[in-house]
């Protein structure tokens, strides 16, 4: 077991507690095989989630795409989108319960947790009912820059 670092007086300590005590969190955050084999699936649905939303933002802003209607392949990629987003979001939670004690602490995940609530609500909203068949840069450039900014943010939790 890791010892902890928990910072008592900061919001949500015992819930952080109770959560990385969990069963899934003790199951998980002392596996060797196990936590490995989760990463590596959320790493799958990102690279889904991730790589078609790229084309799709893109295609938006008038970058790539330009002899094929975005709305075609939007529809065309929407099962691997939504695939990934749901790997994502089933493998994430896994993810947090091994370790909520490193990220109880870590300002950077305060950032991103927040980040990710809001480009979800735009995916879900504002971007999936939109009509895709003419470049909407601005949504687009929207859309890229919150996904970017939250793999950057994911990356950066490692090092803060």
């Amino acid at each position: 077991m890791r010892p902890h670092s928990f910072t008592h007086d900061f919001p949500f300590c015992e819930a952080f507690e109770w959560i990385e005590r969990s069963p899934v969190g003790q199951f998980l955050g002392n596996s060797r095989i196990l936590f490995p084999i989760v990463e590596s699936v959320h790493l799958i649905g990102l690279a889904l989630f991730v790589g078609t939303l790229l084309l799709i933002d893109l295609g938006l802003m008038g970058i790539a795409m330009r002899r094929q209607p975005v709305h075609q392949v939007a529809a065309a990629l929407a099962p691997w989108t939504w695939s990934g987003f749901g790997l994502l979001m089933l493998t994430g939670p896994f993810m947090f319960a091994a370790q909520a004690a490193k990220w109880h602490d870590n300002p950077v995940f305060w950032i991103k947790i927040p980040l990710l609530t809001v480009a979800t609500i735009f995916q879900l909203s504002v971007r999936r009912r939109l009509k895709l068949e003419q470049p909407a840069k601005m949504l687009g450039a929207v859309s890229l820059l919150l996904w970017t900014t939250i793999g950057l943010l994911s990356k950066m939790m490692e090092f803060v």
